[in-house]
């Protein structure tokens, strides 16, 4: 903002955002905010091209203008006291587990972390730098759903299996950040509860208006 800084916000919150672009509808929307607090006064976005509004963001350009409210929305370890953490997220569902995991790694928390994500192709996956120099406390597995032959990880999608067996270790203690596309979060906390998780501590944030 011309008067001051971004509004502070807790890691995994989000905003609605209105841009305001020459010869474009001026539209609010709600996206994640997928930075970490703290992050000099600034806040992203990481926004997929897939609908009406979003497919246009690349038109996007320096100079135009923004105007957002935030923040919004409980979907926030800093809400809870966990001992452990397991973040299961689907596709741009990582953005706001994103900002939880790098607010973690920034503050040098050393509690046990899993994230379990789930994208159809290797090249779907968000942030695969940042997740691949996390530090030894947190764990990261991929599952994808249209592997490539020269992928030797988890094929299909997200089972009760899998989290049995990567975050089995952690399921008596951690809470549970779940976002992603309502079928296969809906499957998940099926899957969850099967594995004696209780609601408590099964948190999820729907991608839906």
């Amino acid at each position: 903002p011309v008067d001051g800084g971004a509004p502070d916000y807790m890691p995994g919150q989000f905003m609605f955002l209105r841009l305001d672009r020459p010869g474009r509808p001026s539209e609010e929307h709600p996206f994640t905010i997928s930075s970490p607090p703290g992050r000099q006064g600034s806040l992203t976005a990481t926004i997929k091209e897939s609908g009406d509004f979003t497919n246009t963001i690349g038109d996007t350009r320096p100079g135009d203008g923004a105007r957002l409210e935030a923040p919004y929305g409980r979907f926030s370890f800093a809400f809870h006291s966990p001992d452990a953490f397991l973040f299961i997220a689907g596709g741009v569902g990582i953005t706001p587990i994103h900002s939880m995991l790098a607010h973690l790694r920034r503050t040098g928390d050393e509690r046990p972390v899993v994230l379990i994500y789930g994208n159809k192709r290797r090249e779907d996956i968000l942030f695969r730098e940042e997740l691949e120099k996390l530090p030894r406390n947190m764990k990261v597995v991929h599952v994808l759903s249209q592997a490539g032959e020269d992928w030797d990880g988890y094929r299909g999608f997200i089972t009760e299996d899998i989290i049995e067996q990567e975050a089995g270790h952690v399921l008596d203690d951690a809470h549970v950040y779940l976002c992603g596309p309502p079928p296969m979060m809906d499957m998940v906390v099926g899957s969850l509860r099967t594995l004696d998780v209780q609601d408590d501590r099964i948190h999820y944030e729907r991608f839906a208006l």
